[in-house]
């Protein structure tokens, strides 16, 4: 397809959800790459390829980064791309093809947010066209792709590639991190996360005639709902579960060892083809266990993460983080048991949950961004300020190409072991 000779109109923005949460850091280690390095006011001009739900909210926070700008963006379907222009401001040029995109000299660094089959493809594409990248999670389809995508990377020095785990960034997980390596919980040994939402995780098909064949898409169902589909989507592992794997393996500094779980669609009869509901349990060295849970049919417990050491706890959600010490549970237990009748006639002590406050655990402050009153928390914000940074300072960047491969395998690999009926071991 060529480069499209007119202006794209504006629509107005439909409302859409937001993925995640408040809080990201800044975060970047001080590892040179060796690109150039961009001058203090040099901008970083960027090429923005799938606008659609998740992209738009990444452009949002792009449109705010000081240093960079949106000069082009492309997408297969008009009317993501219309919102993606209408976002980004300044009229970017518009493509459908992310070839043609790739092959503008003006375009310094590109952001990938296309459905998840397209990641490998696209990644590759980029690098060779000379490109910095930010690619959103999870990183690739197969763990075959990760380990050709890692390869590629490593082949590209010059470049800087970010994939978008958020949690990296999030002040609230890395102010968990900073107490955990201080030893304040004792050893961790157990990890708990959940993503629970209520509803059918569809979005509304529209009723145009756009003809999605000829990219490979039979109908705008599977366009649109993309995540329902093994084709193009891991289902709720690779959406959801990326995001606190990858916190598990941060944590424990290790990736899992081995992996059982079960799934299923077992309430949302609608033909989709990835699972409602995923229950997985993670070994990692030395026995440490992490267990994750993503559900439809519930929202009570939301997003949130209890990470269990031998001298206490830290509950985490992407916006409040607290820890319990083990003393203060322990007396609670002493004082709070109560004695149980067995049908044996026995007695024996009910351990009830501990009672004891929360202390706060302090949001790691980034700096300036972090200023509440300028808007500069959002989770995207401080993902693609950190990108940008990284370019222009030729760093890289905290979720760099390996910390992607890892979340990746990790739930690629538990969704395998959810369709064996296995343990499968890494």
């Amino acid at each position: 397809m060529t480069e499209e000779k007119k202006n794209v109109s504006r629509r107005d923005f439909l409302g859409q959800t937001a993925l995640v949460g408040a809080g990201l850091l800044v975060a970047s280690s001080a590892h040179s790459v060796g690109a150039t390095v961009k001058g203090a006011n040099e901008r970083v001009n960027v090429g923005f390829i799938s606008p659609g739900n998740r992209g738009k909210e990444l452009i949002r926070a792009l449109v705010t980064v000081a240093n960079a700008k949106i000069i082009a963006v492309c997408d297969i379907y008009e009317p993501n791309l219309n919102k993606g222009v209408a976002l980004a401001t300044g009229a970017p040029k518009t493509f459908t093809d992310y070839r043609k995109l790739l092959e503008s000299k003006e375009v310094d660094a590109v952001v990938i947010a296309s459905p998840l089959h397209m990641h490998h493809e696209m990644l590759l594409a980029a690098l060779d066209a000379g490109k910095h990248v930010y690619i959103e999670k999870a990183l690739a389809h197969s763990v075959e792709q990760c380990q050709e995508m890692v390869k590629a990377v490593e082949a590209h020095p010059k470049l800087t590639v970010q994939v978008g785990q958020q949690s990296r960034y999030s002040q609230m997980v890395r102010g968990a991190v900073d107490r955990i390596q201080s030893g304040a919980i004792g050893k961790v040994t157990h990890f708990r996360a959940n993503y629970h939402r209520n509803g059918d995780w569809r979005r509304a098909v529209p009723t145009d005639a756009f003809d999605p064949r000829p990219w490979g898409y039979p109908d705008l169902e599977h366009l649109v709902n993309w995540r329902m589909y093994k084709r193009y989507s891991q289902g709720l592992m690779a959406e959801l579960g990326t995001h606190h794997i990858d916190v598990a393996n941060w944590i424990f500094g290790a990736m899992p060892t081995a992996v059982t779980g079960f799934g299923g669609i077992d309430y949302w009869k609608d033909g989709r083809e990835t699972n409602d509901n995923v229950n997985v349990i993670y070994t990692y060295p030395e026995g440490r266990k992490a267990i994750f849970t993503a559900i439809t049919t519930n929202a009570h417990y939301g997003a949130s993460m209890q990470i269990m050491g031998t001298e206490g706890t830290i509950e985490l959600t992407w916006d409040n983080g607290f820890y319990y010490t083990e003393k203060e549970a322990d007396e609670l237990v002493k004082t709070d048991s109560v004695r149980i009748i067995t049908a044996t006639g026995a007695t024996t002590k009910l351990s009830t949950p501990s009672k004891a406050a929360g202390k706060g655990i302090q949001a790691k402050t980034p700096g300036k961004a972090a200023d509440k009153t300028a808007g500069k928390t959002d989770p995207s914000y401080l993902s693609v300020e950190s990108f940008i940074a990284c370019i222009r300072e030729s760093k890289q960047p905290a979720a760099d190409i390996h910390v992607g491969r890892d979340a990746a395998v990790s739930t690629l690999t538990a969704n395998r072991a959810i369709e064996e009926g296995s343990v499968v071991k890494f």
